[in-house]
């Protein structure tokens, strides 16, 4: 029983080492694309907004967040896949982006500028 245990132990361990590969060359593609939702933006007054955001690549592993209509800044975030979430772990200090896939959609939420920005939204 203990040798299966390790067996299995191993194989879950290789297959988590591989689902954060970031190296694939098309790790951001699932994720590009319209989002709309709202956004919650402090200066003038913090109040809702709907909002659509472009998301488009830089890079491999880098996309540019482009909210529309003149709402929100634009910024750029080098991303992470960790189990089928992506995330900017550079990114804590002042922003905070997560795409996670929640019944087949993507759904993308985040703070930008120490919170002065907040966006919520789904894929298109």
């Amino acid at each position: 029983m203990k040798t299966v245990f390790r067996n299995l132990l191993f194989v879950l361990s290789v297959a988590t080492i591989g689902a954060c590969n970031t190296n694939d060359p098309d790790l951001v593609d699932p994720i590009l694309g319209t989002y709309v939702g709202a956004m919650n933006i402090s200066d003038p007054s913090f109040q809702s907004t709907a909002v659509s955001v472009v998301v488009t690549s830089v890079s491999t592993e880098v996309v540019k967040i482009s909210p529309q209509g003149g709402h929100g800044t634009q910024w750029t975030a080098h991303l992470t896949n960790v189990a089928g979430v992506f995330t900017c772990i550079s990114c804590v200090s002042q922003n905070q982006i997560t795409f996670t896939k929640v019944n087949g959609v993507y759904n993308l939420s985040y703070n930008y500028n120490s919170n002065n920005e907040q966006f919520s939204g789904q894929k298109q």
